[in-house]
C-alpha cells in the first residue's frame, strides 16, 4: 500500500485530462443537495477554490490524527472513511461514492481527524478543500451554511442508528441488512437484482466491525437459505423479501 503523509497530497492526473475532469466535477457539484438550484457561475467559483486529486487505490487520502483541516467531495470511484482498534480490528464508518462529501466535522472542529480516509478503487478521484476555504463559502453563501447543517444532522442519525444496531443485532441481521442497503442505494433491490461490484469479504467485514471469516461463514448461510447468490465481485438478490 503507497501511503501519503498526513500534510501531503499529490496531483496526478494529466493536464489532458483536467477540462474533462473539471465539466464532470462542476456537474456532480451541481446536483449535490449542498449546490443544487445555484448559478452555474457560483459552482464554477466553488469548484475553483478545491483541489482536483487523484489517487491510487488502497492509498491513504487523510492519516488518522492528520493536523490538517480537509473535507473532500467524491467525484469518482470509492472512498472509505474508517478506523482501527489497538488490536488490528478495521471499522468503517461511512463509504463515499460519486456526489458524497467526507471528513465534514474539520469545518466545526479543530481537533486533529479522528478517522483514515482510504481510496478502496481504481481511479479514485476527489475535489478536495482546505477547511477554512470551505468555511469561507459558507459565510458567503449562507444558504450552503443551513443545508452543511442539515447533512451534518443526517450524519449524525446514520451514526446513531449503526451505534443501536451494533448493540441489538447479531452479525447475520447486520449483513442482511447492509447488502439490502447496498441493492437499494444502486437500484438493484428486487428479484434477480445484481450488486456489481460488490464489496469483497474483507471490505464487508470492515463496515461491520468483524473478520473476513465470519462474514463469509454468514454470506454463505444466506445463499443456503436462498435469499442470494454470489460470484466474482457481485451478489444477486434472489429474495428481495429477505432484505425488506
Amino acid at each position: 500500500m503507497k501511503q501519503i503523509s498526513s500534510d501531503q497530497v499529490q496531483y496526478k492526473i494529466s493536464a489532458s485530462s483536467l477540462n474533462v475532469l473539471r465539466e464532470q466535477t462542476q456537474n456532480l457539484l451541481a446536483k449535490s443537495p449542498l449546490f443544487s438550484g445555484l448559478d452555474s457561475d457560483i459552482v464554477t467559483a466553488i469548484a475553483a477554490r478545491g483541489k482536483l486529486l487523484s489517487f491510487d487505490k488502497n492509498e491513504i487520502v487523510i492519516s488518522e490524527g492528520c493536523s490538517k483541516r480537509m473535507i473532500g467531495f467524491v467525484v469518482s470511484g470509492l472512498f472509505v472513511c474508517r478506523r482501527s482498534s489497538p488490536a488490528g480490528m478495521v471499522f468503517a464508518f461511512q463509504n463515499a461514492r460519486p456526489g458524497a462529501f467526507f471528513c465534514e466535522l474539520s469545518l466545526i472542529s479543530d481537533d486533529p481527524c479522528g478517522i483514515e480516509v482510504i481510496a478502496t478503487s481504481s481511479a479514485c478521484r476527489a475535489l478536495m478543500f482546505a477547511a477554512r476555504d470551505f468555511r469561507h463559502l459558507m459565510e458567503q453563501y449562507p444558504i450552503i451554511s443551513s443545508r452543511m447543517v442539515d447533512e451534518l444532522a443526517e450524519r449524525i442519525n446514520s451514526l446513531s442508528e449503526l451505534s443501536f444496531e451494533l448493540a441489538t443485532m447479531k452479525i447475520d441481521a447486520r449483513l442482511r441488512k447492509t447488502i439490502g442497503k447496498l441493492a437499494r442505494e444502486t437500484n438493484q433491490l428486487r428479484d434477480g437484482g445484481v450488486i456489481n461490484p460488490a464489496p469483497t469479504h474483507a471490505e464487508l467485514a470492515t463496515m461491520l466491525g468483524t473478520t473476513r471469516e465470519v462474514v463469509s461463514r454468514s454470506l454463505t448461510m444466506l445463499c443456503r437459505e436462498g435469499l442470494i447468490e454470489t460470484s466474482r465481485q457481485a451478489i444477486m438478490i434472489r429474495s428481495v423479501d429477505g432484505f425488506s
